[in-house]
């Protein structure tokens, strides 16, 4: 009798422990899960500043008001426009190693 006692203690004593080492991995991973959910509400804020940023500098009112400041646009003049026959073009080399400037 005395035997079996010592061996229910045991068991108890192991299943005690058990859930002791359990219940302090499930608190630590508990921990792990929280800091992970901060960090993904700390990135989503960070993309909601990135697309405000991104919708005021994409704003055409504000694109157009700085290339007339920066670019110093002007409409083209119909004078301007010439047909393409008009352009005068490079004659093609045919020496295929200059072209890929092989050998210099």
């Amino acid at each position: 009798m005395r035997l079996m006692d010592l061996m229910w203690f045991g068991l108890v004593l192991v299943v005690a422990v058990a859930l002791f080492v359990l219940k302090y991995e499930v608190q630590n991973l508990e921990d792990t899960l929280a800091g992970r959910n901060a960090d993904i509400d700390a990135h989503a804020r960070a993309i909601q500043v990135l697309e405000a940023e991104w919708t005021f500098l994409n704003d055409p009112a504000r694109l157009r008001r700085l290339g007339l400041e920066h670019l110093e646009l002007a409409p083209v003049e119909p004078a301007r426009i010439i047909s393409i026959d008009a352009i005068p073009f490079r004659a093609v080399e045919t020496d295929s190693a200059s072209q890929l400037g092989v050998g210099q």
